[in-house]
């Protein structure tokens, strides 16, 4: 085999490597799921078919000397948001959540928003402040791991769990809130 014939198997063998790899790294949140739970489920307690949101105790990042935790939410509809600064449908509904928090917190309805973000809270809490969709006025704090790993494993965000006045997941939804699903869901549980 003549050096350019050489060259030209180098090159197709390198190609058919980065193509192998590229497919492994897209598929690898698969793979890992698969072997360690299957599918995310909530590692909680149920009540008869209701499940009970897992209570976690978390500082806030925008709200100095505030801790987040469900405790303190007691009687109130919450919406437990895990989400990125990173994550593009995160950011697209954050500008929705802030302002159906402002509309209906007066009806008892809170937001606690838990970032997953791997670069720190300071950069959450720049974030926060600096937001081209706008301030966020909501609690928010920094995830830890037990409570993604108590809330199913978050392996996709945006992340969204209902909690109801008595403290049950009324609803769980994976992915950007389609515009009017909040209020559908908000008229829903307060009932």
């Amino acid at each position: 085999m003549n050096k350019k014939n050489m060259q030209v198997v180098k090159l197709f063998i390198f190609v058919l490597i980065i193509v192998f790899l590229s497919v492994i790294i897209v598929k690898m949140p698969a793979i890992v799921k698969s072997f360690t739970s299957g599918k995310s489920k909530l590692s909680i307690k149920k009540s008869g078919n209701q499940i009970l949101a897992p209570d976690f105790s978390v500082s806030s990042i925008n709200y100095k000397d505030k801790t987040l935790s469900l405790k303190n939410y007691k009687g109130k509809i919450v919406l437990v948001n895990f989400w990125a600064t990173w994550c593009p449908p995160c950011r697209a509904e954050i500008p929705r959540l802030e302002k159906f928090y402002k509309l209906h917190k007066k009806d008892g309805f809170r937001i606690i928003g838990l970032s997953v973000n791997n670069q720190g809270k300071r950069y959450v809490e720049h974030f926060i402040k600096t937001f081209k969709g706008g301030i966020i006025t909501y609690p928010v704090g920094m995830a830890t791991y037990s409570v993604e790993k108590a809330y199913g494993n978050i392996y996709e965000i945006p992340q969204s769990f209902f909690i109801n006045r008595k403290g049950y997941v009324a609803a769980h939804i994976t992915g950007e809130m389609p515009r009017g699903y909040l209020a559908y869901e908000f008229k829903k549980i307060s009932k």
